[in-house]
């Protein structure tokens, strides 16, 4: 579905196939979607009487159609209406829908201000002159829902904005199981600044999540892990956390080469899953733990946080806006000349190769910008020079897509200069995104000056846009980062088990990346051609 939005223009929101419009019967429209409603002349009583039946009604006031006619609205009245502008709009985080969302978003959008009828709660407010005002509320009708919305349209509809992602909120479906809160265990804890302790203090800043439980061989870093989290339960083998009914949620952090098994027991306890990248080895694999999810319905996803990164973000928003047109080629690496570290990472038996680290972001970000999976693979890699590990010292992955589309996706140990990490071609432009040092001068009392050199690949790229403007001219624009989502991951998920939005990581997604990243270690042995089957 394709929503008009107020400012003229087509968008695509996320939420837009799980609504129906006036246009619809809405006799026909069943509790698990929602009615969008633009013109309040269409409220009459039989509408009312369906919200009663069971409907949830969501009524957007700044529509360019029509004018509101608020005297017969169900006691809302309107106070004001405020011109196009960036307005700071505050949730009521103690709905339960709106709990993970920030205490204040900007909106660029018209506004409407009401009152309300003295049984609907309060959704989203906005201080004009120090003064709360009311722009979103909800009310129980009879067993429906009433949502009235005084944002634009075009505001709603913006992909990846906040006000896109609390139009999704609302039009989940309501938490029926009277959970409240989630208990998060992990199996395989790490060392201190692992993680562990990034899971761990990721679930304490989600409403919803707390961490309960953890697993680890070391004694010494269960120890660390009570003392980072007051109450939490150590154990010393997964069997153990897998039979704990408080833990609801197993996050499997240990290497590749047991995420298979260690999902798979965790699924057969009942217990949703989140795996660290990546999901497995196999598609073999994938595919059993995705049939024994469905089976047990039980959550199965895969901690894809760098779909959350920054400059990853900031580049879907300039394809989303057709910045450079249709994009017809992307290429990413991560690469550098200087020795593998020496950590199972680089152990072909237990990492599963070179291209099952980075590349599992990498490859998922193709997959994410293209909307789909690749439909032939060659790849081909290099033994040259780092001969105390078995990956690979470098392999380039060469995907082909449907309607002629190409990416690459390049990783080295042997690289003196260091190639972009996203460069990607449109036919009406170039997105090219470069990697920088990443170091912090320090100071210390005894020791004195020193230099704290990080992974280049932890700090998001520098961007840069060319756009051709015609004859041989080109624009070229420096596109700011949009701002952090510190563990948007985390609040994905708990918005999905608790309020019921579609789950972000989807694992037949995450099925693709894995198959590319065994065909493509595949195709670099053997020489051939891999085709990648679609489930």
């Amino acid at each position: 579905m394709r929503v008009q939005t107020s400012r003229g223009a087509l968008a695509t929101a996320s939420w837009a196939d799980r609504v129906h419009t006036t246009d619809d019967d809405y006799r026909n429209v069943g509790s698990s979607t929602a009615l969008l409603i633009t013109d309040l002349c269409s409220i009459d009583e039989p509408l009312i009487d369906a919200i009663r039946g069971g409907i949830h009604a969501v009524v957007v006031l700044n529509t360019p159609q029509h004018t509101p006619r608020w005297g017969s609205f169900l006691g809302y009245q309107m106070t004001s209406a405020q011109p196009y502008s960036e307005w700071m709009l505050a949730p009521n985080r103690q709905v339960s829908a709106l709990a993970r969302t920030p205490n204040e978003f900007g909106a660029q959008t018209t506004l409407t201000t009401f009152t309300q009828p003295t049984d609907a709660e309060t959704l989203i407010n906005v201080n004009i002159a120090m003064k709360n005002h009311v722009v979103a509320s909800q009310q129980a009708l009879g067993h429906g829902r009433l949502t009235v919305l005084g944002i634009d349209l075009a505001a709603l509809a913006q992909p990846h904005s906040w006000s896109s992602r609390i139009m999704e909120l609302l039009l989940a479906s309501p938490n029926v199981t009277g959970i409240d809160e989630f208990g998060v265990g992990i199996i395989g804890y790490g060392p201190y600044g692992g993680m562990g302790l990034y899971h761990g203090t990721a679930s304490s800043h989600t409403p919803g999540l707390r961490l309960v439980s953890a697993v680890d061989a070391n004694p010494e870093r269960i120890a660390q892990a009570r003392t980072d989290f007051p109450g939490l339960i150590g154990y010393n083998s997964a069997d153990q956390l897998l039979r704990d009914t408080n833990t609801d949620i197993v996050i499997v952090a240990t290497p590749p080469n047991t995420h298979y098994e260690l999902a798979l027991a965790a699924l057969e306890a009942d217990k949703h899953v989140v795996v660290e990248k990546p999901l497995c080895l196999t598609l073999d694999e994938a595919d059993s733990l995705i049939e024994r999810a469905q089976e047990n319905c039980r959550l199965l996803t895969v901690h894809q946080n760098r779909r959350w990164d920054q400059d990853f973000r900031t580049i879907v928003g300039l394809l989303d806006d057709n910045t450079i047109g249709e994009v017809f080629n992307i290429e990413t690496s991560v690469s550098a000349f200087d020795h593998p570290c020496r950590a199972w990472h680089s152990d072909a038996e237990i990492s599963g190769g070179i291209a099952y680290d980075w590349g599992a972001h990498h490859i998922d970000w193709i997959h994410q910008l293209y909307h789909e999976p690749p439909e032939r693979i060659f790849a081909f890699g290099h033994k040259r020079r780092w001969h105390e590990t078995t990956n690979l010292d470098q392999l380039r992955i060469h995907l082909q897509f449907s309607e002629g589309r190409e990416a690459t996706f390049f990783q080295s140990e042997l690289d003196g200069f260091r190639r972009p990490k996203f460069y990607i071609q449109g036919t009406n432009g170039t997105i090219v995104g470069n990697y920088h040092t990443f170091e912090q001068s320090l100071v210390d009392p005894i020791t004195g000056y020193r230099v704290e050199r990080y992974h280049y690949a932890e700090a998001p790229a520098t961007l840069e846009v060319a756009i051709y403007e015609g004859s041989g001219q080109l624009a070229h624009l420096k596109p700011a980062l949009v701002e952090k989502d510190t563990f948007g991951f985390h609040r994905d998920l708990a918005d999905h088990l608790l309020v019921g939005t579609p789950l972000g990581v989807q694992p037949l997604q995450i099925r693709s990346v894995v198959g590319v990243l065994e065909l493509a270690h595949r195709s670099s042995e053997l020489g051939t051609l891999q085709t990648l089957g679609h489930r």
